[in-house]
């Protein structure tokens, strides 16, 4: 064993999705949902993305962002804020 933590499928689905959608704001219930993952876990990781560190590495969240699955929905959803909104800063390969 390594030492290094080691990280979940849901994290790599979640990442991943992220990659292939870049730019795009997702709340993490809406993100969780997407990739069939429990929210409390990727809000866990929506704080790490907050860093400085994360943002080189390609992810970025804020707090109280927009959300790509709310602004789909209607007028009625679109501009609601979720707790925390990520996004992949990356541009998808092609």
């Amino acid at each position: 064993m390594s030492g290094e933590p080691s990280v979940s499928s849901a994290v790599i689905r979640g990442l991943e999705l992220l990659d292939r959608h870049a730019g795009e704001w997702y709340c993490t219930r809406c993100w969780a949902y997407e990739v069939g993952a429990d929210a409390r876990t990727l809000h866990r990781v929506s704080v790490l993305m907050g860093t400085d560190e994360a943002r080189l590495a390609g992810y970025e969240a804020k707090a109280d962002g927009a959300c790509k699955v709310h602004d789909a929905k209607g007028a009625r959803l679109a501009g609601r804020k979720g707790p925390r909104s990520v996004r992949g800063l990356r541009k998808p390969r092609s």
